[in-house]
Protein backbone atom coordinates (compact mmCIF):
# COMPACT_ATOMS: atom_id res chain seq x y z
CA UNK A 1 0.00 0.00 0.00
CA UNK A 2 1.47 3.38 -0.92
CA UNK A 3 1.68 6.32 1.47
CA UNK A 4 -1.24 8.21 -0.16
CA UNK A 5 -3.71 5.33 0.30
CA UNK A 6 -2.47 4.57 3.80
CA UNK A 7 -2.87 8.22 4.78
CA UNK A 8 -6.51 8.20 3.66
CA UNK A 9 -7.60 4.94 5.24
CA UNK A 10 -9.67 5.06 8.39
CA UNK A 11 -8.68 3.74 11.77
CA UNK A 12 -10.74 1.62 14.13
CA UNK A 13 -10.60 4.24 16.89
CA UNK A 14 -11.84 7.04 14.60
CA UNK A 15 -14.57 4.74 13.27
CA UNK A 16 -15.73 4.04 16.83
CA UNK A 17 -15.77 7.77 17.54
CA UNK A 18 -17.79 8.30 14.34
CA UNK A 19 -20.34 5.65 15.31
CA UNK A 20 -20.65 7.12 18.81
CA UNK A 21 -21.27 10.60 17.39
CA UNK A 22 -23.88 9.14 15.04
CA UNK A 23 -25.70 7.54 17.96
CA UNK A 24 -25.55 10.79 19.96
CA UNK A 25 -26.98 12.82 17.07
CA UNK A 26 -29.73 10.28 16.34
CA UNK A 27 -30.79 9.88 19.98
CA UNK A 28 -30.94 13.67 20.30
CA UNK A 29 -32.87 13.87 17.01
CA UNK A 30 -35.50 11.39 18.28
CA UNK A 31 -35.79 13.32 21.56
CA UNK A 32 -36.16 16.63 19.69
CA UNK A 33 -38.77 15.06 17.41
CA UNK A 34 -40.77 13.90 20.45
CA UNK A 35 -40.58 17.41 21.92
CA UNK A 36 -41.78 18.96 18.61
CA UNK A 37 -38.62 21.09 18.43
CA UNK A 38 -38.61 20.87 14.63
CA UNK A 39 -41.89 22.79 14.35
CA UNK A 40 -42.12 26.59 14.21
CA UNK A 41 -43.57 26.80 17.73
CA UNK A 42 -41.12 24.26 19.12
CA UNK A 43 -38.09 25.98 17.61
CA UNK A 44 -39.23 29.42 18.76
CA UNK A 45 -39.92 28.06 22.26
CA UNK A 46 -36.47 26.47 22.42
CA UNK A 47 -34.78 29.68 21.30
CA UNK A 48 -36.76 31.63 23.89
CA UNK A 49 -35.56 29.15 26.54
CA UNK A 50 -31.93 29.64 25.50
CA UNK A 51 -31.96 33.37 26.17
CA UNK A 52 -34.61 33.60 28.91
CA UNK A 53 -33.42 34.35 32.44
CA UNK A 54 -35.66 31.53 33.68
CA UNK A 55 -34.15 29.13 31.12
CA UNK A 56 -30.53 28.80 30.05
CA UNK A 57 -29.92 32.56 30.33
CA UNK A 58 -27.42 32.58 27.44
CA UNK A 59 -25.51 35.82 27.28
CA UNK A 60 -24.31 35.91 23.68
CA UNK A 61 -26.43 38.84 22.44
CA UNK A 62 -25.02 38.99 18.91
CA UNK A 63 -25.98 35.37 18.35
CA UNK A 64 -29.49 36.07 19.63
CA UNK A 65 -29.77 39.06 17.28
CA UNK A 66 -28.87 36.85 14.30
CA UNK A 67 -31.39 34.20 15.37
CA UNK A 68 -34.10 36.83 15.83
CA UNK A 69 -33.40 38.36 12.41
CA UNK A 70 -32.85 35.20 10.36
CA UNK A 71 -34.27 32.10 12.07
CA UNK A 72 -37.39 33.29 13.88
CA UNK A 73 -39.08 34.76 10.77
CA UNK A 74 -38.53 31.42 9.01
CA UNK A 75 -38.96 29.12 12.03
CA UNK A 76 -41.24 26.62 10.24
CA UNK A 77 -38.99 25.94 7.23
CA UNK A 78 -35.83 26.20 9.36
CA UNK A 79 -37.23 23.60 11.78
CA UNK A 80 -37.96 21.17 8.94
CA UNK A 81 -34.54 21.80 7.38
CA UNK A 82 -32.88 21.26 10.74
CA UNK A 83 -34.73 17.97 11.23
CA UNK A 84 -33.64 16.70 7.82
CA UNK A 85 -30.02 17.84 8.19
CA UNK A 86 -29.64 16.42 11.70
CA UNK A 87 -31.10 13.09 10.56
CA UNK A 88 -28.74 12.99 7.57
CA UNK A 89 -25.75 13.83 9.79
CA UNK A 90 -26.69 11.13 12.31
CA UNK A 91 -27.24 8.43 9.68
CA UNK A 92 -24.12 9.46 7.75
CA UNK A 93 -22.00 9.19 10.86
CA UNK A 94 -23.58 5.98 12.13
CA UNK A 95 -23.24 4.09 8.85
CA UNK A 96 -20.14 5.85 7.46
CA UNK A 97 -21.94 7.28 4.42
CA UNK A 98 -20.53 10.58 3.14
CA UNK A 99 -18.67 10.72 6.42
CA UNK A 100 -16.36 13.60 5.62
CA UNK A 101 -19.30 15.80 4.64
CA UNK A 102 -21.42 14.56 7.57
CA UNK A 103 -18.63 15.21 10.07
CA UNK A 104 -17.97 18.66 8.61
CA UNK A 105 -21.67 19.51 8.93
CA UNK A 106 -21.69 18.05 12.44
CA UNK A 107 -18.74 20.28 13.37
CA UNK A 108 -20.61 23.36 12.17
CA UNK A 109 -23.77 22.23 13.94
CA UNK A 110 -21.94 21.68 17.24
CA UNK A 111 -20.23 25.10 16.94
CA UNK A 112 -23.70 26.58 16.47
CA UNK A 113 -24.96 24.81 19.60
CA UNK A 114 -21.88 26.00 21.50
CA UNK A 115 -22.71 29.62 20.60
CA UNK A 116 -26.34 29.06 21.63
CA UNK A 117 -25.30 28.08 25.15
CA UNK A 118 -22.35 30.47 25.71
CA UNK A 119 -22.78 32.53 28.83
CA UNK A 120 -25.72 30.50 30.05
CA UNK A 121 -26.29 27.90 32.70
CA UNK A 122 -25.32 24.82 30.70
CA UNK A 123 -21.77 23.45 30.79
CA UNK A 124 -20.57 24.44 27.28
CA UNK A 125 -17.45 22.26 27.20
CA UNK A 126 -19.56 19.29 26.16
CA UNK A 127 -20.03 21.05 22.83
CA UNK A 128 -16.30 21.71 22.51
CA UNK A 129 -15.74 17.95 22.89
CA UNK A 130 -18.41 17.27 20.27
CA UNK A 131 -16.85 19.79 17.85
CA UNK A 132 -13.39 18.29 18.28
CA UNK A 133 -14.74 14.75 17.94
CA UNK A 134 -16.44 15.64 14.66
CA UNK A 135 -13.27 17.37 13.42
CA UNK A 136 -11.29 14.24 14.34
CA UNK A 137 -13.70 12.07 12.33
CA UNK A 138 -13.32 14.46 9.38
CA UNK A 139 -9.53 14.56 9.53
CA UNK A 140 -9.25 10.83 10.27
CA UNK A 141 -11.44 9.68 7.37
CA UNK A 142 -13.73 7.99 9.87
CA UNK A 143 -16.02 6.35 7.32
CA UNK A 144 -13.26 4.37 5.71
CA UNK A 145 -13.37 1.74 8.41
CA UNK A 146 -16.62 -0.08 9.19
CA UNK A 147 -18.54 2.26 6.88
CA UNK A 148 -20.03 2.52 3.41
CA UNK A 149 -17.29 5.01 2.54
CA UNK A 150 -14.74 2.19 2.80
CA UNK A 151 -16.48 0.49 -0.13
CA UNK A 152 -16.93 3.77 -2.05
CA UNK A 153 -13.26 4.69 -1.92
CA UNK A 154 -12.31 1.18 -3.12
CA UNK A 155 -14.77 1.17 -6.02
CA UNK A 156 -14.99 4.85 -7.00
CA UNK A 157 -11.75 6.32 -5.66
CA UNK A 158 -11.56 9.62 -3.85
CA UNK A 159 -14.68 11.78 -3.72
CA UNK A 160 -14.75 15.16 -5.47
CA UNK A 161 -12.37 17.50 -3.64
CA UNK A 162 -12.05 14.73 -1.07
CA UNK A 163 -14.98 16.22 0.88
CA UNK A 164 -17.71 13.59 0.75
CA UNK A 165 -16.12 10.25 1.69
Amino acid sequence: MDVENKQHSGSTSVALLRITLGVIVLVTWVDNLRKDLYTADGLEGFLDYLFDAEGNNSGFGLYKDVLDAVVIPLAGPVGVLQAVVELAIGLGLLFGIGTRLASLLASLFFVNVFFAYVGGEEWIWTYVLLVMSAVTVFLGYGGRKFGVDEHLVRTKGESPRNLVW
